[in-house]
């Protein structure tokens, strides 16, 4: 059963039961190889076909459900190819922020960031995780909207599902302490304007997901594409 999310203002049908769609991949309630009912969407959502096919055309077309003809419509399994140069996209845009914000980052936005560690590790305590995932990444959009680099945060967040689904796993079965440290020793590289060792941090942040690839597939093999 899919988790429904309140509908916002000015939302259309078709971008609503997207939005909800895309939020259940990532967080795997909708698992990796489970076969998707428009009857049964229908009756969910409380709408006709027609948002509910546009909708799926749209996920189809960003690779993260397939539809096959007279098979049935399947959430994608996870690609580790396709993550891993989402993966590097990011490595190369965000080690050049770190970089970048050496030189521009204000006391008070640098402090902006230290708020969103601090809580970070109060939610670690709780184990909220959509808590921690929510502010894993508002810490890296942050980044980009400081920088003036939005352009590139659209490059990336058009393909972030994809990798976030790889983010929520390696929170369930790795320790999330190793990513926060990573954030926390980012900002103070920051702060001291050391730039090589910020892109050097940057950089070695974006391995996470090489390094728990691993830990993933043996906790949760059959999500992954063979």
């Amino acid at each position: 059963m899919i988790e429904l999310l309140e509908q916002r203002d000015g939302e259309s049908a078709k971008q609503y039961v997207t939005r909800v769609l895309v939020y259940n991949i990532v967080y795997i309630h909708l698992e990796p190889g489970e076969k998707i009912v428009e009857q049964d969407l229908c009756a969910q959502f409380h709408n006709s076909r027609t948002p509910i096919r546009e909708a799926l055309l749209e996920l189809s077309r960003n690779r993260l459900i397939d539809i096959f003809p007279k098979r049935g419509t399947y959430v994608s399994y996870i690609d580790p190819g396709l993550v891993e140069e989402i993966r590097h996209l990011r490595s190369v845009l965000e080690s050049e922020l770190a970089v970048m914000a050496c030189d521009v980052l204000t006391a008070t936005e640098i402090d902006r960031l230290r708020e969103n560690i601090a809580v970070w590790q109060y939610y670690i305590g709780k184990r909220q995780e959509k808590k921690i995932f929510e502010l894993d990444k508002r810490f890296h959009a942050m980044l980009y909207e400081m920088c003036s680099r939005n352009y590139w945060y659209e490059l990336v967040a058009s393909a972030a599902p994809h990798f976030d689904r790889t983010t929520i796993l390696s929170f369930r079965c790795r320790n999330t302490e190793k990513i926060l440290s990573d954030h926390a020793q980012l900002v103070d590289a920051i702060e001291e304007k050391d730039k090589e060792r910020a892109y050097t941090i940057a950089r070695k942040h974006m391995q996470r997901y090489s390094e728990n690839l691993g830990a993933m597939k043996d906790a949760y093999p059959k999500y992954f594409k063979k």
